[in-house]
């Protein structure tokens, strides 16, 4: 599994001009490898709240990979 932090990764990776935002959240395939975007940590530090969607985003890393998915509190 690559985890794909921000636009400019995920279009060296999948040759792709949608943006993150769109991208994030979504399972993508580079050389039979899954891929999934998600924002980058500079993003993250001038927008707080996108944390929460990255930890989506890490949870269904998880998943993939067949890892226990901490549980987390609403």
């Amino acid at each position: 599994v690559i985890v794909a932090l921000g636009a400019t990764a995920v279009r060296g990776l999948l040759d792709v001009n949608l943006g993150i935002t769109k991208m994030r959240g979504n399972w993508y395939t580079y050389r039979d490898v899954p891929i999934m975007p998600t924002f980058h940590p500079a993003y993250l530090l001038r927008n707080p709240p996108a944390k929460r969607e990255v930890w989506e985003d890490m949870k269904e890393v998880l998943r993939k990979l067949g890892r226990p998915v901490p549980k987390t509190k609403a």
